[in-house]
């Protein structure tokens, strides 16, 4: 009796608080949008590039940054719209890879086409801020601020540290570039891993020069030899030619106010976008699905929440794209995929849906920082596939890893008995090394699953399959390269994408055509909802990066957790993107 009184009041305590908690993130929300500004003439649209800049538009309780899509629409609408007279960019500082930047600085170059001006302000920047701040037309420094110039790869080997406290691992890849458990088995790199992660930032060194040297209307010569300095205080990158102005943010505004008149009104992204939503008076006659694809690939269907990571659950993907497919308002199907893998039957369960959905409409591909190893699978699948210059792609191979902790259980006094039926019931054990015909029997999985990933892009993309093992066994290439290898079609960012499954689709130029994201926009309930699903609270109980996995000490054991409950066998890619220096 006297429980039962117990467990109501604890009910009804945890529905108040709900409640409460429901109406505090509501408040709290109003508080943080508030009302959207009234857009006038003399209007400066303000972009904030801070941190990561933002993938998918799925909104948590919390909000999300900025996306590429949204900076592309709101500076499309601005470079037509009367009443914006000026774009800031307030920028740094940035992280991330050089893909999505990319798509930011074309965003950027067709507003400026409108012949209005761009003006990018930096305090402390990286090579990352400068090569976004490069597009503007003019680019402003606090006096006081610098330039921190270089690109490096930095990756740890714990070989040594595992030697000391008994733990080995046994590592079976699909080919000399398949250097994801590199960092555990070895010292130092390969011959084969430096050579592709010393090709890989030349490739983005030389476009950074390139691009840096056109905007600002100087040689590449002089952009290395500055670049070469390293540091580089306000000044000297004003003498140099990287920055034009010397300000704070007050005579910032003094400019501003030159383009958009006394007192201009600053509006954001996300405001600009709310202010200018189109309004139909007819309902569209056409659908373009577009599925964001992001994070590490994992097994199942299931959505993250409030407290999760960005991955992407094999089955969830799945039936977005099958909805998408059956859809017969739906014309056309655009990927955007930011994933360097994981699970293979994760890849494996995506490429089958996208296989069928291509049969029926086109399905175009969108690559963003990284889409590589089954972020390739998946991609190669697809009719049609845009990488940016700077994407990571590639990767095609396979690896397996299993840890063995005999040396660790002897140094702790730990005795492992087991009992077992079957001969190989514990071949993934961690309780000793494997026998010479286990070895073999891993072996051949790995190989097994090579051959079926070569069989996958040879037939998506129409290669001979020689050819495809050739530029395979786990290299990573940039976007540029992969072009030049026919792992991709084009060269382009989501936009690019989205014009070229509108032509596909055959969409006529003025035909109403609406855009429908996956994974939809998540209410409040749905947030608080997720929270009770024990079997999403499950996998997300720990970070999961949705770029390339860390490789610092302490995501090692959590990494193998993972990736253990990914399944034995992974398509991932482990290349460390490259480092701004600060």
């Amino acid at each position: 009796m006297g429980l039962g009184r117990t467990s109501r009041w604890l009910l009804t305590a945890f529905l108040f608080f709900l409640l409460l908690f429901t109406l505090f993130i509501w408040g709290l929300n109003r508080i943080l949008v508030g009302s959207v500004p009234e857009v006038r003439s003399g209007t400066v649209l303000t972009i904030r590039l801070q941190g990561a800049i933002g993938e998918s538009p799925q909104q948590s309780l919390f909000g999300t940054a900025v996306t590429v899509h949204e900076i592309d629409q709101a500076l499309r609408r601005a470079a037509s719209d009367t009443r914006i007279d000026a774009v800031l960019l307030e920028i740094g500082p940035l992280t991330g890879g050089y893909g999505k930047v990319q798509e930011v600085r074309a965003a950027v170059g067709h507003f400026r086409e409108s012949d209005k001006p761009v003006v990018a302000f930096l305090e402390l920047a990286s090579n990352l801020d400068l090569y976004v701040a490069s597009a503007a037309n003019i680019i402003y420094q606090i006096p006081s601020g610098s330039l921190i110039l270089g690109m490096y790869v930095q990756q740890p080997f714990y070989r040594d540290f595992f030697d000391k406290i008994g733990v080995r691992f046994e590592v079976f890849a699909s080919g000399p570039y398949k250097s994801a458990f590199a960092s555990y088995t070895d010292t130092a790199p390969s011959d084969a891993q430096y050579e592709m992660e010393d090709s890989l930032l030349e490739n983005l060194y030389r476009q950074w020069l390139g691009d840096v040297a056109a905007d600002r209307g100087m040689t590449v010569e002089s952009v290395a030899t500055a670049f070469d300095e390293g540091y580089l205080s306000a000044r000297r990158a004003q003498a140099v030619g990287f920055i034009d102005e010397l300000g704070y943010r007050d005579m910032l505004e003094a400019k501003l106010a030159e383009f958009a008149g006394e007192s201009p009104l600053h509006v954001s992204v996300r405001d600009y976008l709310r202010d200018t939503e189109p309004t139909e008076l007819f309902a569209p006659e056409s659908t373009i699905a577009l599925i964001y694809i992001s994070g590490m690939m994992v097994p199942g269907d299931f959505d993250t929440g409030l407290f999760g990571a960005e991955v992407a659950a094999g089955g969830t993907i799945e039936r977005y794209i099958r909805e998408a497919s059956e859809d017969p308002s739906v014309k056309a199907i655009v990927l955007r995929v930011d994933s360097g893998g994981g699970a293979v039957t994760a890849a494996d369960v995506m490429g089958r849906a996208i296989e069928l959905a291509a049969q029926q409409k086109p399905v175009v591909v969108s690559m963003s920082d990284v889409a590589a190893s089954g972020g390739y699978w998946i991609a190669s699948k697809a009719t049609r596939v845009f990488a940016n210059r700077a994407t990571y792609t590639g990767s095609i191979g396979v690896v397996m890893a299993r840890p063995d902790l005999e040396g660790t259980y002897a140094l702790l006094g730990i005795n492992q008995e087991i009992i077992k039926r079957g001969k190989n019931a514990d071949l993934m054990s961690t309780t000793g090394p494997l026998r010479p015909d286990q070895i073999d029997i891993l072996t051949r999985n790995v190989t097994d699953i090579y051959e079926e990933f070569l069989d996958v892009v040879s037939e998506g993309r129409n290669m001979d399959r020689n050819t495809v093992d050739s530029v395979a066994q786990g290299r990573v290439w940039t976007g540029e390269q992969a072009l030049d290898h026919n792992l991709v079609d084009d060269i382009g960012g989501l936009r690019e994408a989205l014009v070229a499954a509108r032509a596909d689709a055959g969409i006529e130029p003025g035909q109403r055509t609406a855009l429908r994201i996956f994974p939809p926009t998540r209410t409040i309930f749905d947030e608080l909802a997720s929270l009770f699903n024990i079997s999403a609270v499950t996998l997300r109980s720990s970070p999961m990066p949705s770029g390339p996995l860390s490789l610092s000490l302490g995501a090692v054991w959590e990494r193998i957790r993972i990736l253990q409950i990914a399944g034995p066998l992974w398509a991932i890619m482990d290349t460390a993107l490259p480092v701004p220096a600060r």
